[in-house]
């Protein structure tokens, strides 16, 4: 079975799993599907706004597609939910990555 229909299948017996729709997504942008996984990384952050690894794929994604500015704000929302979650670490690296764009 291919990954993606592992997931949809995990999905269906665990729908309030954050990393499985935050999992699903990044194979959709794996498979070159941009749009389908940034729909999808939105749903993410929108459902579960405290998973902030969301938020940093979403922004680098937005920073690829040549989205700078909507990759800022979706930065900083991600560097708020690692503060608030207290995950330095996160904060370190979405930090960094604004510091770039």
């Amino acid at each position: 079975m291919a990954r993606k229909a592992k997931l949809l299948a995990m999905l269906e017996n665990d729908p309030d799993d954050p990393f499985l729709h935050y999992a699903l997504a990044k194979e959709f942008l794996s498979e070159g599907n941009i749009a389908a996984g940034t729909s999808l990384l939105r749903e993410v952050i929108d459902r579960f706004s405290e998973y902030h690894a969301a938020h940093f794929q979403l922004a680098q994604t937005l920073s690829e597609q040549g989205e700078v500015e909507e990759a800022r704000r979706v930065t900083e929302q991600g560097i708020l939910s690692a503060k608030k979650a207290g995950d330095l670490h996160a904060v370190s690296e979405m930090t960094g990555f604004l510091e770039l764009l």
